[in-house]
């Protein structure tokens, strides 16, 4: 296994620190594989962990120039008026563009300047920090990477990347993996990229159904006592829900929902998230860089069982920018908004990114074994390992 090296900039003084006096760390750096480094300014506590969750723990003392910055203040002074857009969820002032959140707090993030050296500034109070995944993806797609919505894993010697359109069945194909044995790399979003390709994991928790334990059962020992109480209480639910006659057959509108509470995956409640890998997965989680050798793409059927057909690995490339322009639909939605709010201010890197991703996974899924992993859903965890593993 080996790391991508660090990226080192050269140092600024303009990286100054808001301070809190009760609940803040001035300055912390997250660093992305070397490729993208992410500076947090006065941030909370509850905004530092929830990027701890997304990022994996900060990179050590802050160095260099940072990709992004985010800073903290109290409140952001606003140039002119404030006008807002939809039902308060954006707005704009004579210089700037707004997220706000649902108590009113402002977001200050330019849209137009994403993906070049990035600052946001937040008002404190606000929980996370908006829009910074498909930020990052900006970051990576400037770098010929890009952050792909799949889970991955080594199998033996050879890395594995799982993606495809949302509910597909990336977890559910990665954890029998996990459970024969793979290392961990990923298991919601995957940076692919450089030359020879190569995947990172860039994500810092996994995520797990009820279902999923029931089939799995040496994961259940690994989550809290709290989560197992919680699921144990839903399996009740749902055992209540088949020992009463006729319900399935019902189409009362009462009855459709407590049906929905009762199907598997249906409602967060029957999931267990989000759990450090290393719990789940205990040593077997692979660090820096895995390689790039076979490419899964998961998708639901509607009849027969599980089935392995090969596919063009450029076909992959192209059904997957679609995939990605809907993942970053948040971003988009508040591009359209900027334009509305200033019309002759234009995002280059977002205006080129289905190209740009398009001709980054050709490249890299040239050569590289790629296959339909068919389905049916609900389906049996080891139908999806036995037909997939002998491709893997």
């Amino acid at each position: 296994m080996t790391d991508h090296p660090a990226t080192d900039h050269p140092a600024t003084d303009t990286d100054t620190a808001h301070t809190d006096v009760t609940d803040v760390t001035d300055v912390t750096d997250h660093d992305v594989h070397g490729l993208v480094r992410v500076r947090l300014h006065g941030a909370p506590r509850r905004v530092r962990e929830a990027l701890v969750a997304e990022l994996g723990a900060p990179a050590g003392p802050p160095e260099g120039t940072p990709d992004v910055t985010v800073r903290f203040t109290d409140e952001l002074p606003v140039a002119g008026s404030l006008r807002l857009l939809g039902l308060q969820r954006t707005g704009f002032d004579d210089e700037h563009f707004y997220l706000l959140d649902p108590d009113g707090r402002r977001t200050r993030i330019d849209v137009d300047r994403l993906g070049r050296r990035d600052e946001i500034v937040c008002e404190r109070g606000v929980d996370r920090v908006p829009l910074l995944i498909p930020v990052l993806g900006l970051h990576l797609l400037r770098r010929d990477h890009v952050l792909l919505h799949a889970a991955s894993f080594v199998h033996g010697t050879r890395g594995v990347l799982v993606t495809g359109w949302q509910k597909g069945g990336k977890t559910e194909t990665l954890l029998p993996f996990a459970a024969a044995g793979a290392d961990y790399v990923s298991d919601e979003w995957t940076i692919v990229g450089g030359d020879p390709a190569g995947l990172y994991g860039c994500s810092g928790i996994a995520r797990v159904w009820d279902w999923h334990l029931r089939q799995l059962p040496a994961y259940w020992a690994r989550i809290r006592p709290r989560q197992r109480a919680r699921l144990r209480a839903w399996r009740g639910y749902r055992r209540l829900y088949r020992a009463v006659p006729g319900l399935d057959r019902s189409r009362a509108r009462p009855v459709r929902a407590l049906r929905r509470l009762a199907t598997d995956g249906a409602w967060r409640p029957q999931g267990v998230g989000p759990i450090d890998p290393a719990v789940l997965f205990g040593s077997r989680v692979w660090q820096g860089r895995a390689p790039l050798d076979r490419v899964l793409l998961p998708v639901v059927g509607r009849d027969g069982g599980t089935t392995v057909t090969p596919l063009d690995p450029a076909e992959v490339a192209r059904r997957m920018v679609s995939s990605q322009a809907f993942e970053r639909a948040a971003l988009t939605t508040a591009y359209q908004e900027f334009r509305y709010a200033f019309p002759d201010r234009v995002n280059p890197l977002l205006e080129t990114a289905r190209e740009r991703e398009l001709r980054v996974l050709t490249r890299a899924f040239a050569g590289v074994p790629a296959y339909e992993l068919r389905h049916p859903y609900p389906m049996r965890l080891r139908d999806l390992y036995e037909a997939a593993a002998p491709y893997c």
